[in-house]
């Protein structure tokens, strides 16, 4: 599900500002953009994963510090940048437009490394103060997801209704597809017997009409699609996180809807097949992005 959150926390010189954004994805996949450490990037993700189970999110935070002390320069970095241009500067004499003595200060304190912040700031501080401003921003989050949510799992409620009564309409049609079969294979035998004067015994048309009705049974599969819209239903109700179990029954919905489609043999209810399987592929879209 999509969503969008922001948080902000200020404390001991450091103000920090934090923005997560969530887009629709089948899995879980975060993305940390920060000049934090590397330990407390994972811990940033780790608290994503709490609380998130699918979607693409990026995180992006933001530490501005107030306090000069808390940045140093690495001279050692500063003076490899400084070797490095000046055998540079060497190999290119040639060109004497600009020297290593004439670059700005400014520019040599842009490079990577060069400026960091102090190793006398506390990690733990500095995460104490982040988390505030990382779940200000994940609550957020959360509200419009599931304002989303909320909406969604009502449009689905309505497919499932759908569903039902055309699962309804083909328990109904069932009892005529052996009917139908049934006088369709008199007639045809009664011709046959008109054309080429044969004689036959009803139990062979009893035999023929009962293997029929064994072969077009879809009992058993409308019994198991009714409960697996049972369970459909219970499942969204629940206060857990079950976008999983909902992928998987949609799965199963299908597949027992195919079945009915491919063995009831029925005009009608081979349309009320259609129907159900348009409404199945809305529910598995949305299912998708459930969490």
């Amino acid at each position: 599900m999509t969503g969008h959150g922001r948080g902000s926390n200020h404390e001991n010189q450091i103000q920090v500002n934090a923005e997560v954004r969530s887009v629709n994805n089948r899995f879980l996949k975060i993305n940390v953009i920060s000049d934090l450490d590397p330990d407390l990037q994972v811990k940033v993700e780790e608290r994503v994963r709490k609380l998130l189970a699918r979607g693409s999110v990026s995180v992006r935070i933001r530490v501005d510090r107030n306090d000069n002390a808390a940045y140093k320069i690495n001279t050692q970095q500063l003076e490899a940048y400084r070797e490095q241009l000046s055998a540079t500067s060497v190999s290119q004499a040639s060109d004497s437009s600009q020297t290593l003595d004439s670059l700005p200060i400014a520019n040599l304190l842009t490079l990577p490394g060069v400026v960091e912040a102090s190793s006398d700031e506390d990690p733990k501080q500095i995460w104490t103060i982040v988390e505030k401003a990382l779940d200000q921003a994940l609550e957020q989050l959360s509200s419009m997801r599931k304002q989303e949510g909320e909406t969604m799992m009502t449009d689905m409620k309505s497919n499932c209704a759908a569903l039902g009564k055309y699962l309804a309409e083909i328990e109904e049609l069932a009892p005529e597809v052996v009917e139908a079969f049934s006088n369709r294979l008199k007639d045809r035998i009664q011709k046959l017997l008109q054309k080429f004067d044969i004689q036959t015994q009803p139990a062979d048309i009893i035999r023929e009409v009962g293997i029929f009705a064994e072969r077009a049974d879809i009992a058993e599969e409308t019994v198991r699609l009714r409960s697996h819209l049972a369970q459909f239903d219970d499942i969204m109700a629940a206060k857990e996180s079950n976008g999983r179990k909902l992928d998987f029954l949609i799965q199963e919905i299908l597949r027992e809807t195919n079945t009915i489609g491919s063995k009831a043999g029925h005009a009608t209810i081979a349309k009320y097949v259609v129907e159900i399987k348009t409404l199945i592929e809305r529910l598995r879209e949305m299912v998708q992005h459930v969490e």
